[in-house]
């Protein structure tokens, strides 16, 4: 299992490399870190994993508009990028609702 710090600051790295890539990169640089961090998280930084797909979001987006991208252009990337965050909450908040019931059940029958 993957410890918590990384576990947040690993997505964060792939999404800014995503945003430098630009286009379809930046959605999908979120999706795939924040379920890569939901599977591989270790237990006490589900919650950590649980919030950080919209934090990461605007974050990136955020320091990208402070590094000089035009703010229209950062709020076009936020507004291209909600569909998919939407859908990467949801699926991060089932694979952590997963983990958790194996986990209990894993220790009751211990």
């Amino acid at each position: 299992m993957v410890p918590g710090w990384l576990a947040v600051l690993g997505p964060g790295a792939i999404a800014i490399g995503g945003l430098i890539l630009g286009g379809v990169y930046f959605p999908l640089s979120i999706i795939v870190g924040c379920v890569l961090a939901a599977v591989l998280a270790e237990r006490s930084a589900f919650f950590a994993v649980a919030v950080q797909p919209p934090l990461i979001t605007a974050a990136t987006v955020a320091g990208a508009v402070i590094l000089g991208e035009p703010l229209l252009d950062g709020a076009t990337q936020l507004a291209e990028t909600f569909p998919y965050l939407g859908g990467t909450i949801v699926a991060v908040l089932v694979i952590l609702a997963l983990r958790s019931r194996a986990t209990t059940r894993m220790e009751k029958a211990m």
